[in-house]
């Protein structure tokens, strides 16, 4: 069985429109750690996102019905999808609405913040029959996740 609980780390993903797309340019690094709660459909969705030269943290629940996602994140309505798409991957996809404006994001997370060469093929593969913009942004190597402080407590 596909285990969805723990951490997950950013390799890479695309946005739509083109507005979000550049928009994950100033996205460095990124973490997400899902943990379960009393609540058969509700999981706790913590992040550590590395941007504008700060690291921004955050948490949200998210209910969860099979594989679709539902949560609500700064001013924004997020429904999406956390699938398996390798080993040691989670492929999310998220359509957000925000007042009258709407995007979306495909997002590679993996255990370790690698993948194999022929899970990026599928990856690409997944973002064209998507109609995601194929220039795909890529987690960048040279910068440090953020410390996930709940981690450090322990």
């Amino acid at each position: 069985m596909f285990q969805i609980f723990g951490k997950w780390i950013y390799v890479l993903g695309s946005g739509a429109p083109e507005l979000y797309h550049q928009a994950l340019g100033s996205l460095k690094t990124s973490w997400i750690a899902l943990s379960s709660t009393n609540h058969s459909q509700m999981v706790t969705m913590r992040w550590g996102d590395h941007c504008f030269n700060r690291c921004i943290y955050g948490e949200a629940n998210a209910t969860m019905s099979g594989v679709a996602t539902m949560f609500h994140k700064n001013l924004s309505d997020h429904k999406g999808h956390m699938i398996r798409s390798c080993d040691g991957c989670l492929l999310w996809t998220d359509t957000f609405r925000n007042g009258d404006v709407t995007g979306r994001y495909i997002l590679q997370f993996t255990r370790t913040g690698t993948m194999e060469q022929k899970d990026l093929e599928v990856f690409k593969q997944q973002v064209g029959c998507l109609n995601f913009p194929q220039n795909y942004h890529r987690s960048d190597e040279d910068t440090e996740l953020c410390p996930d402080m709940e981690e450090t407590n322990d």
